[in-house]
């Protein structure tokens, strides 16, 4: 059965369009740490939670506030939709679906999708320059990576939920950019972060971003990061071993 998910503002939120980004996890955890790096540096607010009986049951808490898991915090015309845990890939269709749909309901122009592409160790030894590649789903956003001098990755295979807001966004003609970035899928990747930031400052002239700062934090971002994606995958491991020993109990029991 397919996951049913649904963005709901938060209480006297309001969403004043513009770009939407997404932010998850993947290959270097570098989506989720460019969008806390740029969040930190708008001072973002929280607008809207999405909300799914899929999600997994856990309370993000910083600086002793929780907060839904799965959230959307914005400032100006730019908002982001990000995440600490990775979405199965079952629920991606149906979460980009409800993504799109809101989007438009709400005067967003256009989403960018940040991903990881993993990189050979060649690539991301010290001094060796780091690429961005891009995506567009639309002839506009296709003209808009090429205004901004990004590679457009020609040729492959990219999953999830970017993977499924461009086809859905090739489908229904709407303007989704994918950024992927080289990136080492053994740690989190802040430096790759960093240069996802540089690229959405590319796309979106209007977002002012200290580019020095993303290296100077990249470190402590990526042990923040680090720390409450060990903690959730340890929480829901031992979840699921309680919901298995309780399901062994009650067939032998």
């Amino acid at each position: 059965m397919m996951a049913m998910f649904e963005i709901q503002l938060a209480k006297g939120a309001k969403v004043s369009g513009g770009s939407l980004i997404t932010a998850f996890p993947g290959v270097g955890m570098v989506g989720t740490i460019a969008g806390n790096f740029i969040a930190e540096a708008l001072k973002m607010e929280r607008i809207a939670y999405v909300l799914s009986d899929d999600i997994p049951p856990a309370a993000l808490v910083q600086e002793g506030i929780p907060t839904y898991p799965l959230r959307v915090l914005g400032y100006k015309n730019l908002s982001i939709l990000t995440s600490e845990f990775q979405m199965p890939l079952t629920h991606s269709v149906s979460l980009a679906k409800e993504v799109l749909s809101w989007s438009e309901a709400n005067g967003f122009s256009g989403i960018i999708s940040l991903e990881g592409l993993m990189a050979g160790q060649g690539l991301i030894e010290e001094g060796k320059e780091v690429r961005v590649f891009g995506v567009g789903s639309s002839e506009s956003a296709r003209e808009t990576l090429a205004k901004a001098q990004i590679e457009q990755f020609k040729i492959g295979m990219i999953t999830g939920v970017s993977g499924a807001l461009l086809s859905e966004g090739e489908r229904l003609d709407r303007d989704v950019v994918c950024l992927l970035v080289e990136a080492n899928a053994l740690y989190p990747d802040a430096r790759g972060a960093a240069k996802l930031v540089e690229s959405i400052t590319k796309l979106l002239p209007s977002v002012q971003l200290d580019l020095q700062e993303p290296y100077k934090e990249a470190e402590m971002i990526e042990e923040n990061v680090k720390a409450t994606v060990e903690k959730t995958k340890e929480m829901l491991a031992a979840r699921q071993g309680q919901a298995e020993r309780l399901g062994k109990s009650y067939m032998y029991g």
